[in-house]
């Protein structure tokens, strides 16, 4: 039976996707992991890959809880992939509409969001970069190239809150609206984030198919203290000794914790909005 793969950063991404049969790993943010534990999933026999989770925005059109649907992939040193033009074309469409109801209570969500109910946790919040190729092949292969051009503007999804475009991908957080900035002004991509781009590759490389959905937790014009990259695990679970050391020594502020706790948390909601229309990927 055809089973595909699905790669998120943290946990609490993956367990949105609970119950749909999806061969799901987490890498913590973490370039070697990543690249590990996709390779084991592809020794197992996936039939395709599903890049899934939270992003930074580049644009400054994207608020949180954005969805981004990725129509290429792109990494720093110029190479670009695209994803799988079947399932871009049917999985916008089948992305639950905004507003359906569900109580917020009811989806999980990252321990960062619920320390803002009271338990424990922080946010780890993606941000990457990258070099858009020219000349973008389909996923069975990238190309290098040394120019990088600013594609042409991000489409709408068929459904509010979803956008159409490219996703750049980098093994470092961008923290400050100035660096997210020169990155959207050289490369054009709507999102960042630090798994895609490894996705990607691998899918590439093996010829696979692979679809990329991020939901934006942080804003192109938002600060993200560097230190909180460091609140991860390679398993995708949070660090609370780390949270706690950061908080202590003043490396990172409980104000920052909460809003972006919140912001987590909607964009966790928002990715809870596509298991029926990644189930019928398979």
């Amino acid at each position: 039976m055809a089973v595909l793969g699905v790669v998120t950063g943290l946990k609490s991404e993956a367990k949105l996707l609970t119950g749909l049969g999806f061969a799901c790993v987490s890498t913590g943010g973490q370039a070697r992991e990543a690249r590990r534990k996709i390779d084991r999933l592809i020794a197992e026999g996936v039939t395709g890959l599903i890049s899934f989770g939270i992003a930074g925005a580049l644009s400054p059109e994207l608020k949180t809880g954005d969805l981004v649907v990725a129509d290429m992939v792109a990494n720093d040193i110029g190479e670009a992939w695209q994803t799988h033009q079947p399932w871009l074309d049917a999985l916008p469409l089948a992305i639950e509409p905004q507003g359906n109801g569900r109580k917020a209570a009811a989806i999980p969500h990252h321990a960062a969001a619920r320390r803002t109910e009271g338990h424990s946790g922080t946010p780890p919040l993606w941000s990457s970069d990258g070099d858009l190729a020219d000349n973008a092949q389909p996923s069975v292969r990238a190309s290098s190239v040394t120019s990088a051009v600013r594609p042409g503007p991000a489409q709408s999804g068929p459904v509010a809150g979803v956008r159409i475009g490219a996703v750049l991908g980098l093994d470092r957080l961008l923290s400050s609206p100035a660096e997210k900035a020169e990155a959207l002004a050289r490369r054009g991509a709507l999102a960042i984030d630090m798994e895609s781009h490894h996705v990607a590759r691998a899918a590439g490389e093996r010829n696979l198919p692979f679809i990329v959905v991020r939901a934006i937790s942080d804003r192109a014009d938002e600060v993200l203290p560097a230190i909180m990259a460091t609140f991860v695990d390679a398993e995708g679970q949070t660090k609370m000794s780390a949270v706690l050391s950061a908080l202590l020594f003043g490396r990172v502020g409980l104000g920052q914790l909460l809003k972006a706790g919140g912001a987590s948390k909607r964009a966790h909601q928002a990715l809870h909005r596509c298991r029926t229309a990644l189930a019928g990927l398979g």
